[in-house]
């Protein structure tokens, strides 16, 4: 495609070959099936799809320990880039792994194991409770949190932004029980305990 055509020469020219190479890497953390109201600029499977079918045909895609060496050696080929996704969501092996395969792309993932097999992340606790919250206003001043509006997808999103920051400093066992507590108020829903890969998930990953 032409416009591939300029994205490669100016590619060339800002991360040209050899000792003077520039390493792009691409952070992920999920893979989403559909968009999302809340955060609806996350990546799904098909902007995913998009993202990796133009890398293929503009960057040259290196797994990252190659990487990582080649640019100590100064022999990064021109327009290098690597692939990483963080945490070991789930969807990295449902939807990511199957369109990085149909491409014959490389991706280092970097797992956070205490949270395998049903485990959840804080923030994904305070994601899924203020997702599934009863509506209306929601009043955490007990818990130092505020009161928020959450009668719409940005009100959700803003209730979100604001409380993430003020619990994620917090010593761990504070910030665990502080949002378990803020989950018990504003939810009745079980939060899903599958967001993150299993056990089985992993090896299939490595095994991929």
């Amino acid at each position: 495609m032409p416009l591939d055509l300029l994205y490669r020469a100016i590619g060339s020219r800002l991360s040209p070959a050899g000792p003077n190479a520039r390493l792009t890497i691409l952070i992920y953390h999920r893979v989403l099936p559909e968009v999302d109201a809340i955060f609806p600029n996350e990546v799904t499977a098909g902007r995913f799809d998009a993202q990796m079918s133009r890398l293929k045909r503009v960057f040259n895609v290196l797994p990252l320990p190659e990487a990582v060496a080649r640019l100590k050696a100064g022999t990064l080929p021109a327009r290098a880039a690597c692939i990483t996704f963080d945490d070991g969501y789930a969807d990295n092996v449902t939807l990511a792994l199957p369109i990085l395969q149909k491409y014959g792309l490389n991706a280092t993932f970097f797992i956070a194991t205490a949270y395998l097999n049903g485990g959840r992340m804080f923030n994904d606790t305070v994601i899924e409770a203020i997702r599934h919250s009863r509506g209306g206003e929601i009043n955490l001043d007990a818990l130092g949190l505020g009161l928020h509006d959450v009668t719409s997808p940005q009100g959700k999103r803003n209730a979100i932004n604001k409380i993430l920051p003020k619990v994620k400093y917090l010593p761990l066992d504070q910030r665990e029980e502080r949002v378990a507590e803020l989950a018990r108020i504003v939810s009745d829903i079980p939060l899903p305990d599958d967001l993150m890969m299993t056990t089985a998930q992993l090896k299939a990953l490595h095994a991929a």
